[in-house]
Formats: C-alpha cells, sequence, structure tokens
C-alpha cells in the first residue's frame, strides 16, 4: 500500500498535489494508493467542540476520490489516539497497513503533544523496510488561510487556493414552499451541523444537477421576515429552472458559491421581500 496521512480538511490545491503523487506511485507499483484521515477533525476534539470543518465527511470524501485515491482509511479521533506517542503511532500504521511507501508533507507533525516529527517517522520506517517520501508544501496556501477569505466572503481568492469553487452538497428536500407563493421558487437543502457555512446572506451561485449548471441566487438563514426559525437552510431560486422544485426532491445538488450579493434581512413585509429578491435576481442576470 501506498499511503498518505493528515486533516485534508480543505483538499486544496496542496493537499490534491499529494494526493495524486500517492495515486500515481501506486499505479506505477501496481498496489493500492490510500489516505488516513481523522473522525472528529483533531482540532474539534482537541481545541473547540463548535469547530466546524470546510467540507462535510461527505464532500471531503468525495473530494478524495477524485484525486485518484483508492481507499480511505478513518481513524477515530479520540482520547486513547490524542494521547499515543509518536513512536507508537508510526508502529500503528506500518503494522496495520502493511505501508511499502509513505507520502507526507514538509511540516508534518503527529503523535503527543505533536511531538512526532519527520525524522521520526523516517527511523521507523526505516525498520519496516518502507520508504518515506516528503513533497514540499506549496507556499502561501493553507486551510487557516481559505477558512479566512470564505469566512470574509472572498470566494474567487479561495477558489484559487482550492482549485474549485467552495461548495455545499446535499439532497434537495422539501420545505414550508414559501419561496413558491412569493414567485421565487427554491430548491432547499439542509447541511449537517457540523459543516463549516459563509455567513448568512444572499450569494450568487452555481447550482449543479445531474452534470447540468444554472447560475441562481442562495439565500443561508433562517428566513427571518417569513419564518423566524432556528433551523438554517440553504435556499437556492435558479431562474431559468424548467423544473418543478418538487420533481427534484431527493436529487443531488451541488451549490458553488461565485459572489456575496447582501446580509439576511427581516424586512417590515412580505412585499418589500419580494421586491428585494426580485432585485436580487436582476443582480446574477447582469
Amino acid at each position: 500500500m501506498i499511503l498518505t496521512i493528515g486533516k485534508f480538511e480543505a483538499i486544496h490545491l496542496g493537499h490534491r498535489a499529494l494526493l495524486q503523487e500517492v495515486s500515481s506511485r501506486a499505479k506505477i507499483l501496481s498496489t493500492e494508493s490510500a489516505a488516513i484521515i481523522f473522525k472528529p477533525h483533531p482540532f474539534k476534539f482537541l481545541h473547540d467542540t463548535n469547530y466546524k470543518p470546510i467540507f462535510s465527511e461527505h464532500e471531503r470524501e468525495k473530494l478524495i476520490r477524485e484525486t485518484g485515491t483508492k481507499k480511505i482509511i478513518t481513524l477515530d479521533f479520540d482520547s486513547q489516539l490524542a494521547s499515543m506517542k509518536a513512536e507508537d503511532f508510526c508502529e500503528k500504521l506500518f503494522r496495520e497497513f502493511n505501508v511499502r511507501e509513505i507520502f507526507v508533507g514538509e511540516s508534518y507533525r503527529f503523535g503527543k503533544n505533536r511531538e512526532g516529527t519527520i525524522e521520526t517517522l523516517c527511523d521507523v520506517a526505516i525498520t519496516h523496510n518502507a520508504k518515506l517520501h516528503v513533497m514540499k508544501n506549496i507556499t502561501g496556501i493553507s486551510t487557516s488561510l481559505i477558512r479566512n477569505l470564505l469566512a470574509e466572503k472572498k470566494f474567487s481568492e479561495a477558489e484559487k487556493l482550492l482549485g474549485f469553487s467552495f461548495f455545499i452538497e446535499g439532497e434537495v428536500e422539501k420545505g414550508r414552499q414559501l419561496g413558491r407563493v412569493l414567485g421565487f421558487p427554491t430548491l432547499n437543502i439542509y447541511p449537517p451541523d457540523d459543516k463549516f457555512l459563509p455567513a448568512f446572506g444572499v450569494y450568487k451561485t452555481r447550482a449543479i444537477i445531474d452534470g447540468n449548471s444554472s447560475i441562481g441566487v442562495t439565500n443561508i438563514g433562517v428566513r427571518p421576515t417569513v419564518d423566524d426559525g432556528e433551523k438554517i437552510s440553504v435556499e437556492t431560486h435558479i431562474p431559468t429552472l424548467i423544473a418543478k422544485p418538487d420533481e427534484l426532491y431527493g436529487k443531488k445538488i451541488k451549490i458553488e458559491f461565485l459572489n456575496f450579493i447582501r446580509n439576511e434581512e427581516k424586512f417590515a413585509n412580505v412585499e418589500d421581500l419580494k421586491f428585494q429578491i426580485k432585485n436580487d435576481v436582476a443582480s446574477i442576470k447582469n
């Protein structure tokens, strides 16, 4: 097995280069390529229980597989793993997964209190007749920087580091159908609670269903004018959509974020809301 290991939260250009190298090497050696990831995210377990990774588990695994990685191994990040000494963690890798070669980034650290270094991993690899490959990080790319750009609604800048548009993916679900009453039917998805979301507001987006893409207007929030609820929804109106929303229930939909339009706000009445939505739709057409 040719293996890599990491949090792989953003699956950005640096992550993708590493994963693709593992996949290419595995093909040359006619063996399996694999990536070890963790659940929950180590930062969530160690520091902040409210931490929300950029992509959901499903989204992250899909992005990893797109690099050609054949196998994803998920380790439970619990107190036992968090307290494991670096050398013991290395031994676990080579004993349990029959690793022939392992690829990591140059800043990779691991084990209790991040005491494990590249040198530690190299020493243990040698005792197991395995090879260690260390790839240089791509300067200027980090998950924390991407998170900050997304929080600041700088989607085009984040896209340059990710190599693709930030997105939210899910199944179209039945909502309260208020958009239909207003004359702007929407396709609704309800992301998992631990998924990172941009700030409540209205965005220009690209919706992809069955491989077909359309520009739309997406609202993230709790619909304060007509609902004022607590459940966060991602609702997308696609002006050119021919199908009725109920014909698409259960369909996978991918919402890619392009531009910020405005903050979510509570209007005095429904007529004011309808007027604003018309302006939102007009703005994406322009």
